[in-house]
């Protein structure tokens, strides 16, 4: 397995390929950005998981400090003449999208939570504004891949369609950009009273009045009124006749 190096060179290649791409789109305020190729996105979506394992946990927090620490010394003092002002700022967008590249690696990212992320963790909003415009414009975050990512990960985890759709929405995100969703997979009113059920037999609700108690958790695991009234039902009444 290559290391954490390795993979991070490999991929910076990857980016500044798809970057110097004479195909372009327009980003913000008209500015011409990379426009990468499904085929680029693709490419560049293989340099990204198989390394995770690779990645030393602890770097991250480390190159964190160092920048926080270059920003400080940089900006204690005084007022610096425009260019440098300009020179900064460019400096922080780099640095930011260097801190999106190294989350990248580890697992897929959700353009509006990184911003977040970069912001409360010191990075101007106009420089995290400019990491993630770069970073969607040559592929590295990717909405829609997140999203089926999530959506995955999420139904084996036995949550329900609903609080899957819901938790989409609040990072910005409509689950229609999932490929199949809903209908390919299996989140009709049946399967979904079904994996309700399998998730009331793995983790019983212990409380005395068990139909209000199950349906309580399934409400929590965003299942819809419907599936969790059915399935608390059903599994109140089979634990009655035991």
């Amino acid at each position: 397995m290559p290391d954490a190096a390795e993979v991070r060179a490999r991929l910076r290649a990857q980016i500044a390929a798809i970057e110097a791409s004479p195909s372009a789109c327009k980003g913000d305020a008209g500015r011409e950005t990379p426009c990468p190729s499904p085929e680029d996105a693709q490419v560049l979506r293989g340099a990204l998981h198989p390394s995770c394992e690779a990645l030393d946990p602890l770097q991250e927090e480390d190159d964190l400090c160092a920048a926080s620490g270059s920003l400080a010394r940089s900006r204690g003092g005084g007022v610096p003449p425009a260019a440098s002002v300009e020179a900064l700022a460019a400096d922080d967008a780099e640095r930011a999208f260097r801190k999106i590249e190294r989350l990248a690696l580890a697992r897929e990212q959700a353009s509006a939570a990184l911003r977040a992320r970069l912001v409360r963790e010191g990075f101007p909003p106009e420089a995290a504004d400019a990491a993630v415009g770069r970073a969607l414009a040559c592929g590295l975050v990717n909405d829609a891949r997140y999203a089926e990512v999530l959506v995955r990960s999420r139904l084996s985890q036995g949550r329900g369609a609903q609080g899957i759709a819901a938790e989409l929405e609040s990072l910005g995100i409509d689950a229609s950009v999932v490929p199949g969703w809903p209908e390919e997979f299996a989140v009709d009113h049946e399967s979904e009273v079904a994996r309700a059920l399998a998730l009331l037999d793995r983790k019983p609700p212990r409380a005395k009045n068990k139909r209000d108690a199950a349906y309580r958790r399934l409400a929590q695991k965003g299942f819809g009124a419907s599936v969790a009234s059915t399935a608390a039902r059903i599994w109140s009444e089979g634990k009655e006749r035991q």
